[in-house]
């Protein structure tokens, strides 16, 4: 299509007005009087007065040349979307940069400025000439500069206008995007995996729930297995009345009776997400030979010659600020939308964070004599972004530890608690009551009381406000 714009620039040091146009328009030769129009045209935001439609590719010469503002680059080429239909050509533009004048740079301070609408970004990206690679930028430079609650405007603008849920349902999707999600009273909405909710309107007036994370140990016959960790839950809103979200870790299983003599399982690994100088806790640990807990799940209680199962570890990934963690986590449904939704694909993808607890570990059995009992799973998960958070009961306790049994004369140990989850609420304008469970479970009975299972650290409870450029 021709040479790079800073080829065709005027050499000389300074750039003059008419000079840079003339250049680039002598491609297809133009006369300053077609110049004068386009420029006017961009100035008195009338796309109907410019010379040809085909003439829109070089929009962006005035604005180098300094003839326009980014302000009115960017009311035009709105106006020329959504009230003369000229949506695709511009999606043309951004995907094939014809003379090198659609530059990143351009796109991106276009993408960003106030006065192009959600709903043309929305349009442009939807084109079958946009490029996943054009889609992605226009999305990744909202989230970079902060622009989050124009990204939720863009990318909800062709979703759904309304997602009510008035039974109890098991999501089949992880991802839900509407303009308005809502919960009624009493109903319960359960994840298997990590589910994000992305509107502009978050309405919970039920239960989210999601304690599928890790498994628990598995335990020799008889002994209790440990209980599987919490899950994750991601919301990202505008206005979010958060209702109850339960990302809270299961209780470890009590001993059924001795059976067959081994050591416990280990629980299975949690992951974590946390922001630079939060710490994922500790669950407790399971006593009398019982297993030692990690970050975040209780360890299994133990018998003589068999020791109780661990509890699950914790792959933990930090980021450097709460602003960077919003912005990753737009980033990878940036990606997962133009997949699964609008049908692009970028070359290279940011992918979804998925995060949960890990689990408790098993008990040990002696057989004929003694069970131990299963460790707490810890707790999950659960990261929100609101620009207005309305209120919210938020659940990431650990799991309890379970109870042992034993033969008189033996002793079998009760599992250890498992840790308290992480719950991260960052919000924009305004925090309203938000209440949350993160205490640690508690220790399961021995089959003595100095068997007894130790609780589980408390959970973090992380609240701040992030920057929200628009």
């Amino acid at each position: 299509m021709g040479a790079g714009f800073s080829t065709v620039t005027p050499s000389g040091g300074s750039v003059n007005v008419t000079s840079v146009a003339q250049v680039v328009w002598s491609y297809t030769p133009r006369s300053l009087t077609d110049i004068q129009s386009l420029v006017t045209a961009i100035q008195n935001n009338d796309p109907g007065a410019v010379p040809s439609y085909a003439d829109l590719q070089y929009v962006p010469v005035p604005y180098y040349a300094g003839q326009v503002t980014a302000d009115q680059a960017a009311a035009f080429i709105d106006n020329a979307i959504r009230n003369y239909g000229l949506a695709g050509a511009f999606a043309n533009f951004i995907a094939n940069n014809p003379y090198n004048l659609w530059t990143t740079n351009f796109v991106s301070q276009v993408a960003i400025n106030p006065y192009l609408t959600a709903t043309s970004l929305n349009m442009i990206i939807l084109q079958s000439a946009m490029s996943g690679n054009g889609a992605q930028l226009i999305l990744y430079q909202l989230a970079q500069n902060y622009y989050y609650n124009m990204w939720i405007y863009t990318v909800t603008a062709s979703a759904p206008s309304s997602i009510t849920f008035s039974t109890n349902v098991t999501l089949s999707t992880n991802v839900l995007i509407a303009q308005n999600i809502t919960i009624a009273s009493g109903v319960a909405v359960t994840c298997t995996t990590t589910c994000f909710f992305v509107a502009q309107s978050f309405n919970n007036y039920g239960t989210v729930v999601n304690q599928n994370g890790a498994g628990g140990g598995a335990p020799p016959p008889g002994a209790g297995p440990g209980g599987a960790g919490g899950g994750g839950i991601v919301v990202v809103a505008i206005t979010a009345a958060l209702g109850t979200l339960n990302v809270s870790g299961n209780n470890g299983v009590n001993a059924s009776g001795p059976a067959y003599s081994n050591v416990g399982g280990a629980g299975g690994t949690g992951v974590f997400y946390i922001v630079s100088g939060v710490t994922v806790p500790v669950g407790g640990t399971g006593d009398y030979n019982g297993g030692k807990p990690s970050y975040n799940g209780g360890g299994g209680g133990g018998v003589t010659n068999y020791a109780g199962g661990a509890g699950g570890n914790s792959v933990v990934y930090s980021f450097s600020s709460p602003n960077a963690m919003v912005t990753y986590i737009l980033q990878g449904l940036s990606d997962w939308w133009l997949i699964n939704v609008v049908g692009k694909a970028p070359s290279s993808t940011t992918p979804l964070l998925t995060f949960h607890g890990s689990g408790g570990g098993s008990g040990s059995d002696l057989s004929g004599y003694a069970s131990a009992a299963g460790g707490g799973g810890g707790g999950g998960e659960m990261v929100v972004y609101g620009y207005d958070i309305l209120s919210g009961t938020l659940k990431a306790a650990g799991g309890n530890g379970g109870n042992a049994t034993a033969a008189a004369g033996y002793v079998a140990g009760g599992g250890g608690g498992g840790a308290g989850g992480l719950v991260f609420v960052f919000y924009g304008a305004t925090s309203g009551s938000v209440t949350a469970n993160i205490a640690g479970g508690a220790g399961g009975l021995g089959s003595t009381s100095p068997a007894n299972g130790l609780s589980g650290s408390t959970g973090v409870l992380y609240i701040a406000q992030v920057t929200v450029n628009r």
